[in-house]
């Protein structure tokens, strides 16, 4: 089993029987894994994308125990330590591990977008990609989140075929 599959398979397990969430990681997996590879990103950043991908909302089961809530916030906050847990047992490396924590941490951070990352840039993108979809946002937000949230050329072609 791949590293990725193995993500997967502990992304389910943890989900339990929640197909919503599963269903929504999957998704957003699948696009970030394409914008990156249309990206042309490297295979080690590649991979940095589709673990957080796969555990960007880890989070919600503990923030809406903890907190009665699975707003944005309380998943950054409650995201990272469950990643932490989930990957303890897989072969990456600290380094790759603290870097998909901290993506978790921010994935509804979206104020200085321009000066993140391209992991970051591409987990967010393809996250609204799927959020579009799910929550049946108008064309006049997704308007605004082509202008304000999505950079890459991939994304921008993507929002535009799908939605505009």
């Amino acid at each position: 089993m791949t590293l990725i599959e193995q993500v997967k398979a502990k992304l389910i397990e943890y989900d339990g029987k929640d197909m919503k969430r599963i269903c929504h990681a999957l998704k957003v997996h699948s696009f970030a894994k394409f914008i990156a590879e249309c990206e042309g990103v490297e295979p080690k950043l590649q991979q940095t994308i589709e673990i957080a991908s796969l555990l960007h909302d880890i989070g919600i089961h503990n923030a809406e125990e903890k907190y009665g809530s699975a707003d944005a916030n309380y998943q950054e906050i409650e995201g990272p330590a469950v990643a932490h847990e989930l990957m303890k047992s897989l072969e990456i490396s600290d380094a790759e591990k603290a870097r998909v924590e901290y993506l978790i941490s921010k994935h509804h951070t979206y104020e200085e977008i321009e000066n993140e990352a391209m992991d970051y840039l591409i987990l967010i993108e393809a996250d609204f990609i799927v959020k579009i979809y799910e929550k049946k946002i108008e064309k006049d937000e997704v308007k605004d989140i082509l202008e304000r949230i999505i950079r890459t050329e991939t994304a921008t072609n993507l929002v535009k075929q799908l939605y505009l």
